[in-house]
């Protein structure tokens, strides 16, 4: 009899540490899942998720003590490994390893309660174990405890499912946007640990013979917890929809730059022509004197009316024309900056008869593409070229610049990162994206030794 009980001891003590060793390696796959959408590499999630999944049991058999102190330490670990995985982007690091702490003490927290619930319903109503013979107390105590994992990792998932719905911020976060963030994250946290102060003071009052019931279930700590979670996803999503605000005003503000732009490049070609117009109806003008210089055997001064007139027309006919005359003062501003910087610039664009592209689109595109090659070019001699290629009814656009900095880091959508602080990878490539997007197309970057190449692929407009 006796060895029956110590072999039902030792069964539950092992379906005990079976149990929470289950639940630490599902919460590393949980975190790894949470941190997916915002990771470049997926090395990275999954050398995180099992660092996560093994330091968490590995701090509990070492402590035997999972609390949030304690995994706080585990999280730190991850954090220190994402980091020196993926350098950029530390301030999204801290907020998704501080959300999922605290998703992770909610969501224990809720079946904590749960339990407290059950033991209740046990002591007052009855014990559905009662009358059970030993074995059947030992499947009903398994397949509970599975049941608890089963439902710790689905309601986990479910809260971080919930959570990236809401967050889709792929770039960094400003030292402001974390604060902001942080404060209702950590918030629930706090609410545990005051808690579970409570708690101790209650369990030493049982232990001391002060307090003669366990601890009651109580609706109120449960509504806390759920309202803590719903709290904090309304944070994120509020965040989410000022921050799509704030990202739209700024787009409308690039646009009307653009635009402004554009305005300059037509009255720029508008003169351009308003020259050419009056020198060709002056050309008759010309020719005559030059006859008359010649009949006067001037020639001295018809050599110097003819080099002043060829001066005139060059001064006129000089530049990029590529067919479209607002393209053509696009191409010539950014031709004429490149010069003025010292850089080379070669162009190869023909204004594309198919597909057919709203010519400020492609100012657009074309602006904010050679304005990103004027800021990137580098190198002893820098140098920038543009092309154009049509092929059937899709447009390629190549803007190639040289660059002999370190190797860019692109996030996940393909971007290299801005160097301007919490802008990501800014206004520009959002719009040239925007645009190609547009056109049922896609936008590329390809480094290579020595260069860094901006292809955007355009087809026809979506109606």
């Amino acid at each position: 009899m006796k060895h029956e009980m110590d072999w039902y001891q030792k069964f539950f003590e092992h379906m005990n540490t079976a149990e929470l060793l289950l639940v630490f390696l599902l919460f590393g796959l949980c975190f790894a899942v949470m941190i997916r959408p915002y990771m470049r590499k997926r090395q990275t999630v999954y050398a995180v998720g099992i660092l996560t999944a093994v330091g968490g049991t590995l701090i509990w058999q070492l402590s035997e003590n999972g609390g949030t102190f304690n995994y706080s330490i585990v999280l730190s670990a991850a954090f220190l490994l994402m980091y020196l995985m993926e350098k950029e982007k530390p301030r999204q690091k801290i907020f998704l390893c501080v959300m999922f702490l605290t998703l992770r003490f909610i969501c224990s927290a809720f079946l904590v309660e749960w339990g407290l619930f059950s033991i209740w319903f046990d002591i007052n109503v009855g014990d559905i174990s009662t009358g059970m013979d030993p074995d059947q107390i030992v499947v009903y105590y398994a397949v509970s405890r599975i049941v608890s994992v089963i439902a710790r990792t689905l309601l986990l998932y479910l809260m971080i499912r919930l959570i990236q719905k809401a967050y889709h911020r792929n770039d960094e976060l400003s030292i402001q946007e974390l604060f902001l963030l942080l404060i209702p994250t950590i918030t629930p946290l706090l609410e545990g640990t005051v808690f579970r102060e409570y708690m101790d003071i209650y369990n030493q009052g049982v232990e001391n013979g002060y307090i003669k019931e366990n601890i009651p279930p109580d609706i109120m700590r449960f509504m806390l917890y759920l309202f803590s979670y719903f709290a904090l996803l309304m944070v994120v999503v509020l965040y989410e929809r000022v921050r799509r605000q704030q990202e739209e005003n700024a787009q409308m503000q690039a646009l009307e730059k653009e635009i402004a732009q554009v305005q300059r490049s037509i009255e720029q070609t508008e003169v351009l022509h308003e020259q050419i117009r009056t020198l060709r109806h002056d050309i008759s003008n010309h020719l005559m004197t030059m006859e008359r210089l010649t009949e006067t055997e001037s020639n001295d001064e018809a050599r110097h009316y003819l080099n002043r007139l060829k001066e005139e027309y060059s001064e006129s006919l000089d530049g990029i024309r590529c067919g479209n005359p607002v393209i053509d003062a696009v191409l010539n501003a950014k031709r004429d900056m490149a010069i003025k910087d010292g850089i080379e610039f070669q162009c190869d664009f023909l204004y594309p008869q198919q597909p057919d592209i709203d010519v400020f689109d492609l100012s657009v595109l074309l602006n904010n593409a050679l304005d990103n090659a004027l800021r990137g070019a580098s190198g002893k001699e820098p140098w920038i070229r543009i092309s154009a290629k049509c092929h059937e009814h899709f447009l390629t656009i190549l803007v190639i610049n040289s660059y002999d900095g370190e190797r860019l880091r692109l996030d996940v959508d393909g971007f290299p990162g801005s160097t301007k602080e919490g802008e990501g990878h800014g206004l520009g490539l959002k719009l040239i994206r925007r645009v190609s997007h547009r056109y049922n197309g896609e936008t590329e970057f390809i480094q290579r030794e020595g260069e860094i190449e901006l292809r955007v692929l355009l087809h026809e407009k979506n109606i």
